[in-house]
C-alpha cells in the first residue's frame, strides 16, 4: 500500500486527493498547507493527517509519495525537500518558472534517486489518449497541422498567485503549458516557436496565440486563454489533419477544470471514402489514471517514459521561448 502525503489543500489537490479513492494500492496518509483552517478542513473531509508546516509532514507523517500541488513558483523548493528526505515525488505542471530552475530540480532528483514525475495529466486524458493512439496506428498519416485550444474565465478561487506575472505568469504558462506538452509527446522536438499574445491588467499574457514548428515537420497552433466571458465553460479543443484522416476532440466543463462530472466529450473521425466515426467519450479520471502509472513506476524503480525528463524541460524551453516571442515579437529558435 502506497501512503501519500499531499503538499497544498487548494483546487487541485481535491482532485489529487479523489484519485487517491479511486485505488486500491494507494491510501492519502497526510496534508500539509500553511492556513490552518483550509488545511484543517482538508484533512477531515478526506481522513488524513493535518500538517501546518510540510517539513513537520516529511519528519513525522508516514508518507512514501508525496504530490506536490502547491503555487507553481514553490515548485523547486519542496521538491528539492522532499529530495532530502528520499520521497518519491508527483509534482504538478508547469514543473517550474524557468529553464534554470527546472534543470536544478532534475538534477536534485537525480542525485537523491527518488522517482519523480510531472503531472502533465493530458497525456492521461480521455481523448488525447485516443489521438496519440490513432497518430501513432498510423490511421492519420501524415499530420501536417494540428491545432490545440484551452480557454476558460478568469480564475477566481483564491489563487491569486497564478495571476502574478513571475510567481504563476496566467494563461501561457498555466494552460499553454498542457498544450505544449500534448504537442511535444505526439511531434517530436520543438524547433521553434512564435507567439501573439495579449497582456492584461494582471500584467500576463492571459490570451495567447502560439505557433509551433517542429522538427519532424509537423506544424501546430496553440491557443491558451483565461479571458473568455461569464458563463463560458471551461473548454479544451484539438485537432489535427493529416493525408489519411482528420481528428477533431471537444471537451466541455463547468466553470474550471475540477467541474468534470457534467462535461460533454466527444471525438470525431474523418477519412477518406468512409462515414465519419463519432465517439461519445466515457470520462475517466484522468488524476486516477496518472497515479497509478507513477505508483506502477515507483513500483519498478523506474523513471516514468511516458513523461521523461528531458521532455519536461524541453517544454519549459519551449513555454520561456513563447513568452520571450509575445514580448520581442520575434520567431525564437529551440535548437541547440
Amino acid at each position: 500500500m502506497h501512503k501519500i502525503g499531499i503538499l497544498g489543500a487548494g483546487l487541485i489537490s481535491r482532485s489529487h486527493a479523489e484519485s487517491i479513492r479511486t485505488l486500491n494500492n494507494a491510501v492519502l496518509t497526510a496534508v500539509a498547507d500553511i492556513r490552518e483552517e483550509t488545511g484543517r478542513r482538508f484533512a477531515e473531509e478526506y481522513g488524513c493527517a493535518y500538517y501546518q508546516d510540510a517539513e513537520e509532514l516529511l519528519t513525522h507523517a508516514d508518507v512514501e509519495v508525496v504530490i506536490i500541488a502547491l503555487p507553481t513558483f514553490l515548485h523547486g523548493k519542496y521538491v528539492e525537500l522532499c529530495a532530502q528526505y528520499g520521497k518519491h515525488v508527483l509534482c504538478e505542471k508547469p514543473v517550474e518558472m524557468t529553464v534554470e530552475a527546472t534543470q536544478r530540480m532534475l538534477d536534485q532528483v537525480k542525485e537523491a534517486g527518488i522517482i519523480f514525475m510531472v503531472g502533465q495529466v493530458v497525456r492521461f486524458w480521455s481523448g488525447y489518449t485516443e489521438i496519440k493512439e490513432l497518430y501513432e496506428s498510423g490511421e492519420l498519416g501524415q499530420v501536417h497541422m494540428a491545432f490545440a485550444s484551452r480557454c476558460s474565465t478568469l480564475p477566481d478561487w483564491g489563487n491569486e498567485w497564478l495571476l502574478h506575472p513571475e510567481k504563476g505568469a496566467g494563461a501561457i504558462c498555466d494552460m499553454h503549458v498542457h498544450d505544449v506538452d500534448f504537442l511535444r509527446d505526439l511531434f517530436g522536438e520543438i524547433d521553434s516557436v512564435y507567439c501573439l499574445a495579449n497582456k492584461d491588467h494582471t500584467g500576463c499574457w492571459n490570451h495567447a496565440m502560439s505557433s509551433i514548428s517542429f522538427k519532424s515537420g509537423v506544424k501546430a497552433v496553440a491557443e491558451a486563454a483565461f479571458t473568455m466571458s461569464d458563463g463560458y465553460p471551461f473548454t479544451m479543443f484539438f485537432k489535427a489533419a493529416g493525408t489519411k484522416g482528420t481528428v477533431e476532440f471537444t471537451y466541455k466543463a463547468g466553470y474550471n477544470i475540477g467541474e468534470r462530472d457534467a462535461a460533454t466529450s466527444e471525438l470525431r473521425l474523418y477519412q477518406k471514402d468512409r462515414q465519419p466515426v463519432i465517439r461519445k467519450l466515457e470520462q475517466h479520471d484522468p488524476y486516477a489514471r496518472q497515479l497509478h502509472y507513477f505508483l506502477s513506476c515507483v513500483d519498478a524503480g523506474e523513471q516514468p517514459a511516458r513523461v521523461p525528463h528531458h521532455e519536461n524541460l524541453e517544454v519549459i524551453r519551449a513555454i520561456a521561448a513563447i513568452r520571450e516571442s509575445a514580448e520581442t515579437g520575434e520567431i525564437l529558435s529551440l535548437t541547440s
